[in-house]
């Protein structure tokens, strides 16, 4: 997903936890290797990926941008 600037500023990170077993614990940790990520960095992007799939597929609705909620 991308973002301009301004959209880039107004965005705050936050903090989720996942309970999840060991073994899907695993699976992160070598595909973050992989792509020489954080284990963090990998569960953020693979978020992003399914969220804005589900966009993409009208099953969620659409981020609404600081121009259209103005």
């Amino acid at each position: 997903m991308m973002f301009s600037d301004d959209q880039t500023a107004e965005m705050a990170k936050v903090t989720i936890t996942a309970f999840v077993e060991e073994e899907l614990k695993e699976g992160l940790k070598a595909l973050a290797d992989h792509e020489r990520r954080s284990m963090s960095q990998m569960a953020a992007v693979l978020i992003e990926r399914a969220v804005e799939e589900a966009r993409q597929q009208g099953i969620i609705p659409p981020v609404e941008t600081s121009s259209e909620s103005k």
